[in-house]
């Protein structure tokens, strides 16, 4: 979902092949043992990983698992650094980034104006994007903002919808709970309902929902997931380096090992947005 400014992500916990020539960028799973050689400050200088224990990053038996800390494990170490990681809800951890508190970095993050004002951030690990799910056979088409007009869209209170609160025309009914959503639609009261790309298409599929469901093919906005980083750990030319390393990375058969793993291969992807209009 489009979250507010004032709203910290926080998912819920139930909540693409690579280049043989890519093999030698230092981002296989033998390769991770071996980091990639860097400046001599930042060479197995440790860092203290927040992790909000959701569905992108969590701990099982103390190992990082979840799409965004495991990418992020990845890079760090072959960037030469050497993570380790506690529990820590994002609110919190935001809170110590910008006190210094020691922690290095905190993951699953929405950069909102004030994390951009106070701390450093990456580029998007990858984008949750909102889109639209009608019952099965219901399906319309949708490629621009006013294609909405006169239906009943089901989204959830507390989020914004940029795109579509332009359009006085489209009302929207808001709930307090996906649950309440995905009721209003099953049950008719709702022509469609707007759900996150990855985590609720993932949670549904997980539950035998989304066999009753269509997912449009066109989304009706984005919101990037970031890394946000500590000033007084990190330096610009640091997370530049952490971009550029990330970029890599998700070129290579590990960051695909990684979406196969955590069931989400098929849900990490970039969708098109609807026109204004």
């Amino acid at each position: 979902h489009l979250m507010p400014e004032s709203h910290t992500m926080s998912l819920f916990p139930t909540r693409r092949a690579a280049l043989a020539g890519l093999a030698g960028l230092g981002f296989g799973r033998a390769a991770l043992a071996q980091p990639s050689p860097v400046p001599a400050q930042g060479a197995r200088m440790p860092v203290k990983v927040a992790v909000p224990g959701n569905l992108y990053a969590r701990l099982e038996k103390g190992q990082p698992t979840g799409i965004f800390l495991e990418a992020v494990q990845a890079v760090l170490e072959g960037m030469g650094r050497q993570p380790s990681h506690v529990i820590m809800p994002t609110g919190e951890a935001l809170g110590e980034l910008g006190a210094s508190g020691g922690i290095g970095l905190a993951t699953v993050v929405v950069p909102t104006a004030r994390v951009r004002q106070t701390l450093l951030v990456s580029a998007p690990v990858f984008n949750e994007y909102n889109v639209a799910v009608v019952l099965k056979g219901k399906n319309f088409t949708l490629a621009k903002v006013s294609d909405l007009r006169g239906k009943r869209i089901a989204a959830r209170a507390g989020f914004q919808y940029p795109l579509l609160e332009q359009d006085p025309a489209v009302q929207l009914q808001r709930h307090a709970t996906d649950g309440e959503m995905l009721r209003s639609l099953l049950f008719g009261a709702s022509d469609l309902a707007l759900i996150s790309g990855i985590s609720d298409i993932y949670t549904f599929r997980s539950e035998g929902i989304m066999k009753r469901l269509d997912v449009l093919p066109a989304s009706l906005g984005a919101v990037p997931i970031v890394a946000a980083f500590s000033k007084a750990v990190f330096s610009k030319e640091d997370v530049d380096a952490f971009d550029a390393a990330l970029a890599k990375f998700k070129l290579t058969a590990a960051w695909q090992d990684v979406l196969e793993r955590n069931g989400m291969a098929d849900l990490v992807r970039e969708w098109p947005v609807v026109t204004v209009g």
